[in-house]
C-alpha cells in the first residue's frame, strides 16, 4: 500500500515536473541510483552514522518507517531514531537485493527491493538477541542540486518475520 502510495506521488511529481530524459541519461541515473541504495545498506550495516547521514535529505520534508513500525518525520527525528537504534544494536546486516529503480524525472527515482536483516541486540553485558527478518523496502530518492549526489527523502522497509517451524504432526500407527 505504502509503496504504491509513494510510487503514485512520484508519478504526479513527474507529470508536475514535465522535465525529459533520454533513454540513455535514464538508465546511467537508474544505476547511480541503485548503486546508492546498496552504498546506503553497506554503509548502515558498517553502523558509519557519519557517513551514513550523507545518503539522507537532511530537511524537515523527509520521512522514513522503521520496520518495527515506528516513522520518523524530517532529518531531526530519524537522526535521533539512528542514534537510539546502533545505541541498542551490536551488529548490523541489511542486504538489499533485486533492486529495481525507476528514474521518474531528473531530480525523483524510486527503488523498490526485497531485503534480508540480520541484527544482534544487546550484548553489553546481557544476553543479546537475533533479530532477522526480510520483508521490502521503498525509497524515494532526489536530487535537490543537478551536479550533486542523489539523496533519500523518503523510505520504508517492511518486516516480515521468519515463519516459526510447523509443528510436528502426529503418527498414525
Amino acid at each position: 500500500m505504502r509503496h504504491t502510495l509513494l510510487l503514485g506521488l512520484a508519478c504526479i511529481g513527474l507529470a508536475a515536473c514535465g522535465t525529459r530524459m533520454t533513454p540513455q541519461e535514464r538508465s546511467v541515473q537508474e544505476g547511480v541510483v541503485r548503486d546508492r541504495v546498496t552504498a546506503w545498506a553497506r554503509t548502515f550495516s558498517n553502523r558509519d552514522r557519519d557517513s551514513l547521514a550523507s545518503y539522507y535529505e537532511q530537511t524537515s520534508d523527509f520521512t522514513f518507517a522503521w520496520p518495527d513500525g515506528r516513522r520518523t518525520n524530517g532529518w531531526e527525528q530519524e537522526s535521533k531514531a539512528q542514534d537510539e537504534f546502533f545505541t541498542n544494536v551490536t551488529q548490523t546486516n541489511l542486504v538489499p537485493q533485486d533492486v529495481q529503480v525507476e528514474v521518474l524525472s531528473p531530480t525523483v527515482a524510486v527503488a523498490t527491493f526485497r531485503h534480508s536483516a540480520d541484527f544482534i541486540v544487546g550484548g553489553g553485558g546481557g544476553n543479546p538477541t537475533r533479530d532477522y527478518f526480510t520483508g521490502l523496502g521503498t525509497m524515494v530518492w532526489v536530487k535537490p542540486d543537478p551536479k550533486g549526489s542523489w539523496v533519500l527523502n523518503a523510505g520504508q522497509l517492511s518486516k516480515t518475520p521468519v515463519p516459526a517451524p510447523a509443528p510436528a504432526g502426529r503418527r498414525r500407527g
